[in-house]
């Protein structure tokens, strides 16, 4: 059943936003699922959508947009493509160049960094007064996933069906 969020808890949302740099976020949010918040910009009222979602059985108003963690929120990869201009913070580059890790990337794999990369990337994220942790991923300008930063391995969150085999 669906659980519509409101001021004091979309506002603890809000702080956990501004790890990525979002500011504000224009949408209806609706819990569902386990820790999953859909945003939702329809005209339906709340009613609408319960009688709609018990009608249907399945959680379907708004797109998944991101799974709240008790410290951080993880992006989905729609919520990346749909903020995209408001995200500012906590994206690591990876290297285009680097075609190996790339396909890697894109093939759902966690990455291993070399031994020069973890330090690389830390003085980096300490330029900009940020650390370990999730990270939005992008290659060559654009934002392309989720990974989460730990003790030189980069582990992806793409979803299975967004993989390339």
């Amino acid at each position: 059943m669906p659980r519509f969020i409101f001021k004091t808890e979309k506002k603890e949302i809000m702080k956990k936003l501004e790890y990525y740099g979002i500011q504000e976020l224009p949408y209806l949010l609706i819990a569902s699922g386990k820790d999953k918040i859909r945003g939702f910009t329809g005209t339906l009222s709340g009613d609408e959508i319960i009688e709609l979602e018990k009608a249907a059985g399945i959680d379907l108003a708004g797109l998944y947009l991101f799974h709240n963690y008790p410290d951080n929120l993880r992006l989905s990869m729609d919520a990346i493509t749909l903020l995209k201009d408001k995200i500012t913070k906590n994206i690591l580059e990876l290297d285009e160049k680097n075609e190996k890790q790339i396909k890697e990337w894109f093939a759902g794999q966690d990455l291993l960094l070399s031994k020069e990369e973890p330090q690389k990337i830390t003085k980096q994220l300490k330029d900009k007064g940020e650390g370990p942790g999730f990270k939005v991923i992008k290659i060559a300008g654009d934002l392309v996933g989720m990974g989460k930063l730990s003790e030189g391995r980069l582990i992806n969150y793409t979803p299975k069906e967004r993989r390339i085999r």
